[in-house]
């Protein structure tokens, strides 16, 4: 009975987290792409972002909610980054990544 009410607490708790999770993108705009094997690529109303592993900053700098960009079935949310136009914080579930605007 005990290992029941376990899994059942560990079930509930799974849920409340995925909907908790897809509240934050649900009803968001989508406006962008993330494309390429390795995620690579960031593309946001029509201006192309390349993956940039020795940004001077970080997701802790990420500012205001953009919006979504999709890769298939998944959904990425966008965020500015304090102080820098050139950068975007891309992140899902509880990972990200910087992106640098390609000039």
């Amino acid at each position: 009975m005990k290992k029941k009410l376990i899994l059942l607490c560990g079930i509930v708790l799974l849920l409340i987290i995925s909907g908790a999770i897809y509240k934050q993108t649900a009803g968001a705009p989508v406006i962008g792409t993330v494309s390429g094997a390795e995620w690579e690529y960031l593309t946001v109303d029509g201006t192309a972002y390349e993956l940039d592993h020795a940004a001077p900053v970080n997701g802790t700098d990420k500012g205001s909610f953009l919006g979504i960009a999709t890769s298939g079935d998944l959904r990425f949310r966008i965020y500015s980054i304090k102080e820098y136009d050139e950068y975007l914080y891309c992140q899902w579930e509880w990972e990200g990544h910087i992106y640098k605007r390609i000039r």
